[in-house]
């Protein structure tokens, strides 16, 4: 993020550094799920990391699979909602690649509201 006067927007897509927190080891894209409001004002940003392996959605409803090209991503990814995260903005190292439909922001969306326990 070069720019001071910009800041990550809700649907768009970036790459992370690892999310140590989730004994990650590794970087990841992710898509930051916040507000624009919290994401102007705010140091951080919440986030949902994205994985290439579709098994981890197959049997969690709090995982949903973005197709490949949204938001940039090179591949079928499944957005780990179960796995949303607060991060620094200092730690989204690349991007935006470009951002998620309001469709899919929406599914996932639904995906973090099971993952916290509101049906």
């Amino acid at each position: 993020m070069s720019n001071t006067s910009e800041f990550p927007h809700q649907r768009q897509v970036y790459l992370c550094r690892a999310l140590r927190q989730s004994g990650d080891t590794k970087k990841r894209p992710v898509v930051v799920v916040s507000i624009d409001i919290r994401n102007q004002h705010s140091s951080s940003v919440l986030v949902v990391p994205f994985s290439s392996d579709l098994t981890e959605a197959e049997s969690n409803p709090s995982r949903t699979v973005v197709a490949a090209g949204e938001g940039g991503l090179e591949v079928n990814s499944v957005a780990m909602c179960d796995v949303m995260t607060n991060v620094e903005k200092r730690y989204l190292e690349r991007g935006p690649y470009g951002a998620i439909t309001p469709e899919s922001l929406a599914r996932i969306q639904q995906a973090i509201q099971v993952a916290i326990g509101i049906f």
